[in-house]
């Protein structure tokens, strides 16, 4: 929007006086959204590197678990094992759902076990240790679908918010500052415009009355 682009009228005047009041309750609004995303974004920062401290945790659980059931049973009977607990039916699912943070779809993430996960030694086992494994991969794998749903989250939220930080900078900087100072451009003309009729107003009635007295005198 370019000073020579608008027509110095006081229509013109108050619409853009207008426009630059909702301009500036959109700014409002932007900088409202900025800061839930960046609160939220925080938050979730916070809550992957929680997550990830506990995903390590939980891997040398697991590591632990396997390395006990290796001495213990031997790789065969945990092969054994790892086929006969391989059936789909059994697998767990991530069952998936959303919400909305200021207008951004993030998911919501859940393991579900169709089938219980706790220790299941058939008679005949030499030990627990392979039920013990399965129960950490269990937990790994609780770890794991929760951090790709805070990684997922993160990363949208942060395009959002680079998108948002754009948006305002734009209106900050560009959109009105322009609006202000076209404002000021037609409010500056239409002060010159009465000026400038003030001053023909007082000299035409000064012509008036000189073209008066002038006629008096003729009397």
């Amino acid at each position: 929007m370019r000073l020579t682009d608008i027509a110095t009228t006081k229509s013109n005047l108050l619409r853009l006086k207008e426009r630059l009041g909702f301009v500036k309750a959109g700014h409002a609004l932007l900088n409202q959204k900025r800061e839930v995303l960046l609160e939220e974004l925080l938050v979730l920062q916070r809550d992957a590197a929680a997550l990830r401290r506990r995903l390590d945790a939980a891997l040398s659980a697991l590591y632990g678990a396997l390395r006990n059931a290796l001495v213990a049973d031997g790789r065969a009977a945990l092969d054994a094992e790892a086929l006969g607990s391989a059936h789909p039916a059994t697998a767990p699912r991530v069952r998936r759902r959303e919400r909305s943070v200021m207008g951004v779809v993030v998911p919501l993430l859940e393991l579900v076990h169709d089938a219980p996960t706790g220790p299941t030694t058939a008679p005949g086992w030499l030990s627990p240790h392979p039920a013990h494994v399965r129960t950490r991969l269990h937990a790994l794998l609780a770890e794991l679908v929760h951090l790709a749903e805070v990684e997922v989250s993160c990363h949208r939220l942060a395009l959002e918010l680079q998108r948002t930080q754009r948006k305002v900078n734009a209106l900050e900087n560009i959109f009105i500052p322009q609006y202000h100072d076209t404002i000021r451009f037609i409010e500056a003309s239409l002060e010159e415009k009465e000026r400038e009729a003030l001053f023909h107003l007082k000299r035409l009635k000064a012509r008036r009355g000189a073209t008066h007295h002038d006629a008096g005198e003729h009397r």
